[in-house]
């Protein structure tokens, strides 16, 4: 999960008898209670902007200034003017009649960077960003792509798309795929995720195409 969750334990002395500190939340067999609706939208990119180098970290200035920026955007595509569209590439222009993309309006990227103030959601390596794969990793990539392309599209191969029902990918059809993951990252709605928990998994249910997965806890 992109967002970092931390509970922090705060001692205050009081001078008033009998005055407790509150206690995070538990469970009923005693387990720190992390259930409930997360969102973990964010305008922190992945990976740190290589023009960055090795800063780590903005101002408070700087975090101030990149999400004025983003209400700006927001609020200066809301109040645009109408427009009147043709066929193009991206507006109804192909033979299955896909309809182009959404206009910024259904959009929920979010509007806040991370609270730490981190050039990238990745902290490590120290560069903020993924490091480049080796000739072998690149290979099985090829390998899984090749096999998944019937999830990703609409082709029948091997793991993909079965003709029996009925045309469009799982990820056309929003069955799965986009943020959803594995890995959940921040992407343009649906940034939501629940938590429940028993003694012995987590379950984290995505509300992008309502993917889940099952964390065994032992």
């Amino acid at each position: 999960m992109m967002h970092r969750f931390s509970v922090t334990v705060m001692i205050v002395a009081v001078a008033v008898a009998g005055a407790s500190a509150q206690e995070a939340p538990k469970t009923s067999w005693g387990a720190p209670d992390l259930q409930g609706v997360w969102d973990f939208r964010s305008i922190t990119p992945m990976q740190r902007p290589e023009e960055l180098g090795d800063k780590a970290f903005l101002t408070v200035e700087e975090v101030a200034e990149i999400e004025a920026a983003e209400k700006e955007k927001n609020e200066r595509l809301l109040n645009r003017a109408a427009e009147r569209t043709t066929a193009s590439n991206s507006v109804d222009s192909r033979e299955d009649g896909s309809p182009g993309f959404y206009n910024n309006f259904w959009l929920d990227n979010g509007t806040s960077a991370d609270e730490s103030r981190r050039t990238s959601l990745i902290v490590d390596p120290p560069n903020g960003r993924m490091p480049a794969l080796t000739a072998a990793a690149t290979q099985r990539q090829q390998e899984i792509a090749r096999i998944r392309r019937g999830v990703l599209f609409h082709a029948p191969t091997p793991g993909g798309w079965v003709e029996d029902i009925g045309p469009g990918s799982l990820q056309l059809r929003c069955i799965t795929g986009f943020n959803a993951g594995p890995p959940m990252t921040p992407s343009a709605y649906n940034n939501n995720v629940q938590l429940f928990q028993t003694e012995d998994h987590v379950v984290l249910l995505n509300e992008m195409n309502h993917n889940f997965r099952i964390i065994p806890l032992d």
